[in-house]
């Protein structure tokens, strides 16, 4: 049985992982919901402008009235920029499942700091709400995102073949990772 909290403050060394606030807009306009390099292989549009933030900021901090809805944003302790987001998604109750899905900015990739978020929200899934299975999944052509995954010991499945939509419309082959309860070393 999952033990549902909602999104709590997750600190690591290097981060800070909070619910989203409004002041959040300009960060995640300039750092990365505007980058289309970063947007390349979501399903969202690249914001044209900071109105779209905000909107979407709006929306998200609505969700935080549910307990079931898990979206940080990812916070540089050392200047206190908003650098992304890491969320849980796809959960299913019924089998205890959940998927991981992030974005970052481009400046910050290769720095570990996505895998540094993962594995912290890895480690809140299995242990505060109780998850048995945790899943990503990336465009196949996104490499850096499944290093990531397999950085946070979650094991490649397999590829599924047009299974995801991105923003240009198009169809795409994703490939698909996981990590259960009883391999998970913290």
């Amino acid at each position: 049985m999952l033990k549902h909290t909602g999104t709590k403050i997750i600190e690591t060394q290097r981060l800070i992982l909070r619910r989203f606030k409004n002041e959040d807009a300009a960060d995640m306009f300039n750092n990365w919901a505007s980058d289309d390099e970063v947007t390349r292989y979501v399903s969202w549009q690249t914001h044209s402008d900071i109105e779209v933030s905000k909107k979407v900021l709006k929306m998200w901090i609505d969700e935080y009235s549910s307990q079931e809805n898990y979206n940080w944003a990812i916070e540089i302790k050392e200047n206190g920029s908003v650098v992304g987001s890491i969320a849980l998604m796809n959960i299913d109750n019924n089998i205890e499942n959940c998927e991981i899905g992030y974005c970052i900015s481009k400046a910050f990739w290769n720095k570990g700091i996505t895998t540094e978020a993962f594995s912290a929200v890895i480690n809140f899934a299995f242990n505060e709400v109780g998850f048995e299975r945790i899943t990503g999944r990336h465009h196949v052509d996104n490499t850096a995102s499944g290093r990531v995954m397999e950085k946070c010991g979650l094991k490649y499945e397999g590829t599924l073949r047009k299974i995801h939509r991105i923003n240009t419309g198009s169809l795409v082959d994703c490939k698909y990772y996981s990590i259960l309860k009883e391999e998970y070393v913290d």
